[in-house]
């Protein structure tokens, strides 16, 4: 029996094309499948080995062409080397071998590095990670781990008693424990930060060629050599293991490369859908199979696929240049108006040079008015797509028992826009299972949104155009749009707000093209303006309906490419136009005569009579020639007519027995209560049996704010007879849509009962800024609707530091950024530095540009954040919320770029101020009265306060106290955080308000009770001192003899003065060419400086609580400190003297053999007694030239004993792992050839701040112990943490 079902499964199913009669228009037109015609992806790239996108249904290439516009793979390649014996040295240090097969006639190679994670996506870098981890971290490590642990417990075992250890034994079992917790560390705080490939640019004498060494050897031999993709079509597999494929194209002379991958998956799944090609299986096709792609990935690798401005306006500059037909962009944010200068590129593309642009709606449902940007752009021309689900594909596709109806899917943006325009156009399937990246080592995948209906509407256009480009029949993007929107199908479940005018129907659009081919408008588009604004006309609020609302609607034609376009066209428009609406709540004239100028006209819209809720009607503008054609124009009407809450029904909307089916949606419009901040949502299923999805959603629309601005969105589960309360903010006099739908997959019918009760607690001061310096801030707050329990609380979590730019250029962008026709553009960079001082969390804003992208006057604004080493640590763009990164402690750059064609623009915003807000460890309150003396003097604080309805009552609030602030605060700077005012549990969850507080001057700490014992000073003896100490600070900075004559006189005049003998000593310690030969004065000079401190004292006075003489003398603390930190240094100098000075006998032995008594010199020449004044006077010693390599002798048993000491002694004031003692420390471990001990300590000191000089020797000391794996960790992801230069923008 299963062999009957063998071919029984619907392939045509996984992606669907007979919803739209796709399949029937190929059927009957099999040739009209795309070919002639270039369909533009805009997404995050196009994989060219994924199945289905390598040939045309005509045996031509599929991608015509990859860019990456985002710039996240590009590599800086200006660095020209040539080769020697067939080798150059890549940028890593790599010897990179030049194949014989290579042919490059000018011999110059330019080299670049790349991080090989940052071509990945975040969900193939996390496989590789941990792939990596498992399969060449793991093994190794914790073998060695293991035998580390042993090695450590043996030693315990023979050594029971710690307390009889010898020095030496403590000192092993200190090496052995080292490695145990060293090891352990670098498991806990395991970081692949990846690959680093050489790259090697060069001419052939044709072209540009590329190669990636991802050998990581040298072994170019085994690399793919590629072209530019557009000149060669070549790709390559950047490994086996990734299986990630890339392109190349090189500009700017070979200057710059750019890797060309995918940000994620969505691209290809995107571009299957709009046109992939199965030669043997044709019901996989996607919907144009003939049609060629340009993959423009304009997602943003290192902002996780976010899309920017400067990828934008480069990927329009690429439609332009390729001359493509249409562009498929599934992508998008929620602007909050409609314009800005992407906006401009978009409509030049379309009206200028008539590319047709298919849009996304968006997947913000099921509210209104959730459309995202581009639909919402003012043009007639970009076609923003809805998402519908089938019957057919909710079985195939999603694999549902029970049938379901066809609709929009639950979470299909809906419109009207902000500016009243329908924002969806028409709708098209949202779902389909069909090819995605090779990396995600899935042949197909099941991916669902508007994502997927606007690709399959870019590859109708793409059947269309094909169809007109074969038959030779105009068009234009305004005839192909109208001819979609007048024949589109409107299903049962149909409604205008998520479907737009219907479902796509292919062949009866191609018909309405043929029919309408020679009309007078068709290469015109309408510019329709209601009261002087772009779109339609959107009435919402209830001031909108105390009279008939009178809008004026201007029409005005303009031709594609208006100012090139035919004068005599222009001077031949005449069209008689119909005007025509089907509801009676809206007057309009009958006629409109339109020639090729603006026209204007009124209508009447009385709502006073409708129902509340919403409604919709279309003022239809026909030809009268021919009326049958559709609509010419059509003016959308959106009227929401709200509901008033009132005290009747106590301020509650109660709504018992409503039934549910599967997708249904409930709207409620009302008008929010004066006075009311949050609404309480109660919802309760009456089923017994079954779990059900709800979708609450509620949305308040505000003037030049996007829907997301005041929104509420919650997903819940009900179970049987379950119920659910939640709380959203709002805000009083305007309208809000609150929003219950069912989840499209559950089954069975469902009763619900369901209530909106308004709440509140209103300030006189909604968001709050706070000047610390005013004293106390006072706030009212009232009580209009029910009683409610008042306790206000102010909660400041972030620290925002304000930056100015430290340095600023503005230079002309590369060839990429060159719009048609030669319209150059220009980059403003600006740099900022900051430091953190701990561990925090950091946003960085750019508070003039930030929450604007397509809106915006700019063209983006991107950020880069590097550590003092140049390792990029993280990016961010136009939504600062979304930006946050833990930093370390350490100094910080910020690099931002702002793009524009106007340099004059750019120069305004060249000191643009730069905000870094950091996450204070914990919240800082404020104190808060009811009264304002009780505020004065910090008496009763606020306890709850009960109002009664109507009745106010003040709040005062008072500074942070001095305490609270941070000494690395400065004035100006300031917190932020919020204030909530009611007790109730819901509303203080979500009545939330803004709070600023600017911090005042730090107050300066004085001591009270300052000493004044020491004995005033002279001029005469202050002049002799201060000549002194700059003769001592000469001393240190002077060469060779000039600063040894002027050491030996002031010596001989204070021979016990110890800031002359630290200088000495700075001296000689760093003169590098000759320190060697002063080893034994560096000695000399430190067991000078400790005879002068008396150590015992200071011991004593360091450990004791409080001054040993009774005293509370700052100036005396001062003194103990700084004889501490003399003493700190001067063992520290002293011991890595006497660790060179060993290694120094060692090798005189080694070249001497036993030849010399080691028993005829005292060896109190090389050690101390206890730790000072043990080096012998060089006039009486026997020794010539300050005790130099002739008087020393093979003393190693003493030396040994002497650097111990020093090492003891040491640990009596400072940790050994503090970065003070840390260069002793080091020398001491290595001495003893404890290299688990120093590893331990260049770990804690790459804590502190992370040098490519410790991490090499870190490097080394692995290789050293035999610990493989960790040096090559690190080795390949050196050139990451140390990049040589900053990362391009």
């Amino acid at each position: 029996m299963a062999a009957d079902f063998v071919d029984d499964f619907p392939i045509w199913g996984l992606l669907p094309k007979r919803e739209t009669g796709v399949s029937a228009f190929l059927s009957k037109y099999p040739e009209y499948d795309g070919r002639g015609v270039i369909i533009a992806i805009l997404d995050s790239g196009i994989d060219p080995g994924a199945p289905g996108l390598q040939k045309t249904s005509h045996g031509e290439a599929k991608i015509i062409d990859m860019v990456d516009a985002s710039g996240a793979g590009d590599v800086k390649t200006s660095t020209i080397v040539e080769a020697k014996d067939g080798e150059i040295d890549g940028i890593t240090g790599r010897k990179l071998k030049i194949p014989d097969s290579w042919h490059n006639p000018s011999g110059k190679y330019h080299i670049g590095v790349k991080n090989g994670y940052e071509l990945y996506p975040k969900v193939l870098k996390e496989r590789i990670q941990s792939d990596w981890k498992e399969n060449s971290w793991d093994p190794n490590h914790k073998l060695i781990q293991a035998e580390a642990i042993r090695c450590l417990q043996e030693f315990d075992n023979k050594h029971p008693d710690s307390s009889q250890l010898t020095a030496e034994e403590r000192l092993e079992r200190e090496e052995l424990d080292a490695r145990v917790e060293v090891l352990t560390t670098l498991e806990k705080k395991y970081k692949n930060d990846g690959p680093v490939y050489d790259c090697v640019v060069f001419h052939d004498g044709d072209m540009w060629r590329a190669a990636i060494d991802t050998s990581e050897v040298g072994d170019l031999e085994s690399c793919a050599l590629l072209g530019t993709y557009r000149e060669t079509l070549q790709f390559a597999t950047l490994t086996q293991k990734d299986m990630l494929n890339y392109a190349v194209n090189i500009y700017d002379e070979g200057n710059l490369l750019e890797i060309v991958t995918t940000s994620s998956s969505h691209g290809t799944h995107v571009a299957s859908i709009s046109a992939a090609y199965f030669p043997d299986q044709p019901d996989k096709n996607g919907i144009a199979p003939g049609a060629q792609l340009v993959s423009i990935c304009i997602g943003d690798n290192r902002l996780g696929t976010m899309e920017t401005g400067a990828a934008l306006v480069r990927a329009m500059a690429k439609v332009i240049q390729l001359k493509c037909d249409v562009i498929n962009m599934s992508y998008g944010e929620h602007g909050h108006w409609s314009g800005g200068r992407v906006m401009d590129m978009v409509h030049e593309v379309v009206n200028k040079y008539g590319v047709i642009m298919v849009s996304s709606a968006g997947n913000n449902g099921p509210c209104l008015s959730t459309v995202g940007t581009p639909p919402t752009m003012q043009s007639l021309s970009v076609i923003g797509v809805g998402a519908y689900v089938s019957p057919d594909m909710a079985a195939v596709e999603y694999s549902l028992c029970e049938k379901v109806l066809g609709m929009g899917y639950t979470w299909t943006s809906r419109g009207p826009t902000l500016n009243g325009d329908l924002g969806v156009c028409i709708s098209a399937p949202g779902g389909a299972i069909t090819s995605v990246p090779n990396w995600t080592l899935r042949g197909a995948q099941l991916m669902n949104g508007t994502s997927m209906s606007s690709p399959h509407v870019s590859g109708a256009m793409g059947v269309l155009l094909s169809a007109c480009k074969a038959r030779n029949i105009p068009y234009s993007p305004y005839s192909i749009r109208r001819a979609v929107e007048n024949t589109a199908l409107k299903v049962d479940s149909w409604d205008a707000f998520s479907m737009g005018y219907g479902l796509l129907q292919v062949e009866k659009a191609f018909d309405h093209i043929v029919d309408n081919a020679g009309n007078i408008e068709r290469d015109i588009r309408f510019h329709v303006e209601c009261n002087n604004k772009y779109g339609g006309i959107y009435l919402r609020n209830s001031h909108d309906f105390r009279t008939p609302k009178v809008i004026q609607i201007t029409v005005e034609p303009f031709f594609l490419d208006d100012q090139n376009a035919d004068p005599h066209q222009k001077i031949s428009f005449q069209m008689n136009l119909r005007i025509v609406c089907d509801c009676t709540w809206l007057m309009a004239p009958t006629h409109l005569s339109m020639a090729y100028s603006a026209r204007s006209f009124s209508v009447k819209v009385d709502a006073r009579g409708l129902s509340p809720g919403a409604h919709f009607t279309l003022v239809r503008a026909y030809d009268v020639q021919n009326p049958q054609k559709g609509p010419v124009f059509s003016v959308p009407v959106t009227v929401i007519k709200p509901q008033k809450i009132t005290e009747n029904t106590d301020w509650e909307l109660a709504v018992t027995g409503v039934m549910m089916k599967p997708g249904a949606i409930v709207r409620e419009f009302i008008e929010i209560p004066r006075g009311a901040t949050w609404a309480v949502i109660k919802i309760k299923s009456h089923n017994q049996e079954r779990s059900s999805t709800f979708i609450l959603h509620s949305i308040q629309l505000q003037p030049q704010m996007s829907c997301t601005g005041q929104e509420f969105f919650k997903r819940v589960q009900l179970g049987p007879q379950g119920e659910m309360t939640l709380a959203c903010p709002v805000k009083d006099n305007r309208t809000s849509e609150f929003c219950i739908a069912r989840w499209w997959t559950n089954s069975h019918d469902i009763v619900i009962d369901y209530s909106i009760a308004f709440r509140g607690l209103k300030p006189n001061q909604p968001n709050i800024t706070m000047i610390g310096a005013d004293g106390i801030h006072r706030v009212e707050i009232a009580s209009l609707l029910k009683q409610e329990e008042a306790l206000p609380v102010v909660c400041l979590k972030h620290h925002v530091q304000v930056l100015r730019p430290t340095e600023n250029k503005l230079v002309p962008l590369g060839c990429r950024d060159i719009i048609p026709k030669g319209r150059q553009i220009y980059g403003l960079q600006l740099n900022y530095t900051f430091t953190i001082m701990k561990q925090c969390e950091v946003t960085p804003s750019c508070p003039l540009l930030c929450d604007l992208l397509y809106e915006s006057e700019y063209e983006g604004q991107l950020w880069m954040l590097f550590d003092s080493n140049k390792q990029l640590i993280y990016t961010g763009d136009a939504y600062p919320s979304k930006y946050s990164v833990k930093l370390e402690k350490g100094d910080y750059t910020v690099k931002l770029q702002v793009r524009h064609e106007q340099r004059s623009l750019l120069e305004k915003i060249t000191d643009m101020p730069l905000l870094v807000q950091s996450k204070l460890p914990s919240s800082l309150s404020l104190d808060i009265y009811a009264d304002h003396s009780e505020a004065l003097i910090g008496g009763k604080k606020f306890c709850t306060a009960i109002l009664k309805p109507g009745a106010a009552c003040p709040v005062f609030i008072t500074p942070l106290p001095s305490e609270k602030l941070s000494k690395c605060w400065t004035a100006g700077q300031y917190l932020t955080g919020t204030i909530t005012y009611a007790k109730d549990d819901l509303g203080k969850k979500s009545d939330i308000y803004s709070f600023k507080y600017i911090i005042p001057e730090i107050p300066k700490k004085t001591s009270l009770n300052k000493a004044h014992t020491e004995k005033e000073k002279t001029p005469e003896e202050m002049f002799t001192e201060a000549l002194r100490d700059l003769k001592i600070s000469w001393i240190s900075k002077l060469k060779g003899k000039c600063s040894d004559d002027l050491y030996e006189d002031m010596i001989s005049k204070d021979p016990g003065h110890v800031p002359l003998l630290q200088a000495r000593l700075q001296y000689l310690d760093g003169n590098k060419a000759e320190r060697q030969s002063n080893l034994q004065e560096i000695i000399k000079v430190g067991d000078s400086i400790l005879s002068q401190i008396d150590i015992t004292e200071l011991l004593a006075a360091l450990g004791a609580k409080k001054d040993p003489l009774g005293n509370n003398n700052n100036n005396h603390k001062m003194s103990q400190e700084k004889h501490k930190l003399v003493i700190i240094d001067t063992l520290v100098k002293k011991g890595m003297a006497l660790c060179d000075l060993k290694e120094d006998i060692t090798d005189q032995c080694e070249s001497k053999g036993a030849g010399l008594d080691t028993e005829k010199t005292s060896s109190k020449s090389l050690s101390t007694q206890g730790i000072v004044n043990s080096t012998q006077q060089s006039d009486g010693s026997g020794e010539s030239e300050n005790g130099k390599k002739s008087s020393m002798v093979c003393s190693s048993s003493s030396v040994v004993k002497d650097i111990n000491k020093i090492y003891i002694e040491l640990q009596k004031f400072v940790d050994v792992s503090d970065s003070k003692a840390a260069p002793f420390t080091e020398k001491h471990a290595l001495f003893h050839n404890h290299y688990g001990r120093a590893i331990k300590l260049l770990l804690k000191l790459q804590e502190e701040k992370a040098l490519q000089t410790v991490e090499k020797r870190l490097i080394e000391l692995f290789q050293n112990l035999g610990w493989n794996h960790c040096s090559q960790l690190y080795e390949r992801s050196f050139f990451v943490r140390y990049p040589p230069d900053y990362r391009l923008f």
